[in-house]
C-alpha cells in the first residue's frame, strides 16, 4: 500500500498500545479521499519485548482511534483500517474511547476493565463517523466471543494464559452486551471478522463499518498480480507463522497468487510453528523465523535485518525451480 503509485505516505502521530507517543506512516490516496491505516504499526507485538512481558488484558487500542480522527481531520471520505499483527485484546473499546465514546476511563483501560461498564454512550462516535466509509480490512472471518473468537481463539498466541483468556472472554462477553444490533438488524459479536485484531473488527462494524478481505483488498489497491509478474522473488513477512497462517490468512492467499504466477514466495516470520510439509504444501519456498530459542527477539528490527541478510546469501531461485 505505503508503496503503490495510488497512494501516498503520510506522516501522523498517534500512541501505542501503553499510550506512548508515536510516529506513524499512513497510506492516502491521489485524490485525498480514501486513508489506510495499518493496525499493526499502532499496536502490534513489536511493542512488546518478549513474552513474558506481554500484557494483553491491559493493551488499548486508543490510537487507533486517534488515528482515525486525524484522518478524518485530514479530510478524508473513506478510512480503511488494515487488521492483524496486533497485540491488544480490548474489542476495539480503546479506539471507541478515542473517537468519543464514554466512559473513557474504562475503555481505554485494557479488556478487563470492560467488565465494570455499566453502559455507553456511543453518541459522539456514531456522529463522528456518519458521513465515513469505516472499512476494516481483515482476513480472518471470527466473530468476537468463542473458542474462534478474539479472546478463546487468539489470546493465547498473544500472551494470554488460559485462564486470562476465559476472564477477558467473559469481560468482552459483558462489553458486547451493551452494543444494539446495527441497522440491518445484525448483532456486530456475531458478524464475521469481529473477532480480528483483538475485537477492533467488532468495534468498527458496531458503529456501522463494514468488514472487506484484506488481502483482496490489498491486491486490487496494489494491482499484485502484475507487481509479481515482475519479480524473480517475492519476500513475505508474518508475525508468527502457525497453522492459523495457513487457514486463509494473507500469507497462504499470497502462496497461492504466487505459485500460480511462477515465482517463489519466501516467509521471514518472527517465530515459524509448522513444518516444512506443511508450508510447501502451498508452494512457498522457504520460511525462516527471526527467533532460534522460540522467544521474541529482544530487537525485533534487527533480527529481521539480520535474518533477510542471511537468507540473502544462502537461498538460490534455481534450487527453488528445480
Amino acid at each position: 500500500m505505503l508503496t503503490s503509485t495510488n497512494y501516498q505516505v503520510q506522516k501522523i502521530n498517534t500512541s501505542n498500545l501503553i499510550g506512548e507517543p508515536i510516529e506513524i506512516s499512513i497510506a492516502v490516496s491521489n485524490n485525498r479521499k480514501e486513508f489506510f491505516i495499518e493496525s499493526a504499526q499502532i499496536i502490534g507485538s513489536e511493542f512488546v519485548a518478549s513474552d513474558e512481558q506481554k500484557k494483553p488484558d491491559e493493551y488499548t487500542s486508543y490510537g487507533i482511534g486517534e488515528a482515525v480522527k486525524k484522518c478524518i481531520e485530514l479530510g478524508a471520505q473513506k478510512i480503511v483500517i488494515g487488521l492483524g499483527g496486533t497485540a491488544s485484546i480490548d474489542g476495539g473499546a480503546g479506539m471507541i474511547a478515542a473517537l468519543g465514546a464514554q466512559p473513557k476511563e474504562l475503555l481505554d483501560s485494557g479488556g478487563l476493565k470492560l467488565k465494570q461498564l455499566k453502559g455507553l454512550d456511543l453518541s459522539v462516535p456514531i456522529k463522528l463517523l456518519e458521513n465515513i466509509d469505516l472499512i476494516v480490512a481483515a482476513d480472518v472471518d471470527v466473530p468476537l466471543l468463542g473458542i474462534r473468537g478474539a479472546a478463546m481463539g487468539f489470546g493465547a498466541q498473544k500472551g494470554a494464559s488460559p485462564e486470562l483468556q476465559t476472564e477477558l472472554e467473559s469481560s468482552l462477553t459483558h462489553y458486547s452486551d451493551l452494543f444494539p444490533v446495527r441497522n440491518d438488524g445484525k448483532h456486530p459479536a456475531v458478524m464475521l471478522g469481529a473477532g480480528a485484531a483483538g475485537g477492533i473488527g467488532f468495534a468498527a462494524l458496531a458503529l456501522g463499518g463494514k468488514k472487506v478481505a484484506g488481502f483482496e483488498y490489498v491486491a486490487q489497491a496494489f494491482d499484485l498480480p502484475t507487481q509479481i509478474s515482475k519479480c524473480d522473488l517475492v519476500i513475505s513477512g508474518e508475525g508468527k507463522f502457525d497453522w492459523q497462517s495457513l487457514q486463509g490468512k494473507a500469507i497462504a492467499q499470497l502462496a497461492q497468487l504466487t505459485l500460480t504466477l511462477g515465482k517463489p514466495l519466501l516467509v521471514l516470520a518472527g517465530q515459524v510453528d509448522v513444518g516444512r510439509r506443511e508450508w510447501s504444501t502451498l508452494g512457498i519456498a522457504g520460511a525462516y523465523s527471526c527467533s532460534e530459542d522460540g522467544e521474541i527477539p529482544a530487537n525485533p528490527k534487527t533480527a529481521l535485518r539480520d535474518l533477510a541478510a542471511r537468507v540473502a546469501k544462502t537461498f538460490s531461485p534455481t534450487s527453488w525451480q528445480n
